[in-house]
């Protein structure tokens, strides 16, 4: 059988949520001085009433936005956002969609520009996968998309692999798509900023929203306790958290 997805040394986590934690701390202080709660609730009223006003012209610039952030490492959590503010179906549509495209662009420029640094710097990992795409094919990605490995390190390095361009595209878009839902579905249950001001952390009172948190952690635990229980999933290596989404 083989060894789980393993996440990153104690240590240099710390380091990640230590660089992280700067400017969020920075951003933090300068809205709690500078920027008070009621221009907070505006500005999201503006934001609101401009997506609903422009409903095409906002999807195609959250779109943009959405795949430039997704083509940086780290920055998870964006699903939860445009759930919050587009709603479950544009939302999902918005985040399935730029995620496959993203994917599709690093596969193809490790594919056809950087393989051979790819091939040196992942070398077990895209021996594995090479190994399993033999033995399971498809199936091997879809575990992979689903369990929430590393989106940063899965696309090009299956570009490297010998697996077929339209099955790296497909295995994505499904695999992606119930993380994606569920992502989404907790940004939707949300209070928004006026809720939020007027009856405070009451608002999080929300069953459905706990259902959604539970299911976020649990969901990628339990495709992986199924795919290592039957063999299938290999490990992607000790320095590479495969729990952060992507989303």
């Amino acid at each position: 059988m083989n060894k789980p997805l393993t996440s990153p040394g104690r240590s240099h986590k710390l380091v990640v949520f230590a660089i992280a934690a700067i400017p969020l701390a920075l951003l933090a202080w300068y809205v709690n001085v500078y920027v008070s709660g009621e221009e907070l609730v505006n500005q999201e009223n503006r934001i609101r009433n401009a997506i609903e006003l422009n409903p095409w012209r906002s999807f195609i610039v959250g779109f943009g936005i959405y795949c430039g952030l997704a083509l940086v490492p780290g920055t998870g959590g964006k699903a939860i956002v445009y759930g919050w503010l587009f709603g479950f179906w544009q939302a999902l549509t918005l985040v399935s969609v730029g995620l496959t495209l993203v994917a599709m662009v690093t596969f193809s420029l490790s594919r056809y520009l950087i393989r051979d640094s790819i091939e040196r710097h992942y070398a077990s990992f895209l021996a594995l996968m090479n190994m399993h795409l033999e033995k399971e094919g498809a199936f091997y990605l879809l575990t992979l998309r689903m369990a929430h490995a590393p989106y940063s390190i899965v696309n090009p390095v299956s570009g490297a692999s010998r697996v077929k361009t339209w099955t790296f595209f497909w295995t994505t878009g499904i695999g992606l798509l119930p993380a994606n839902a569920i992502w989404v579905y907790v940004g939707i249950r949300l209070p928004s900023l006026r809720e939020l001001a007027t009856t405070g952390a009451e608002s999080f009172i929300d069953l459905p929203l706990i259902a959604a948190l539970i299911a976020c952690g649990s969901f990628p635990i339990l495709v992986r306790w199924l795919v290592n229980h039957f063999g299938v999933l290999a490990t992607v290596g000790q320095d590479h958290d495969a729990t952060t989404p992507d989303h």
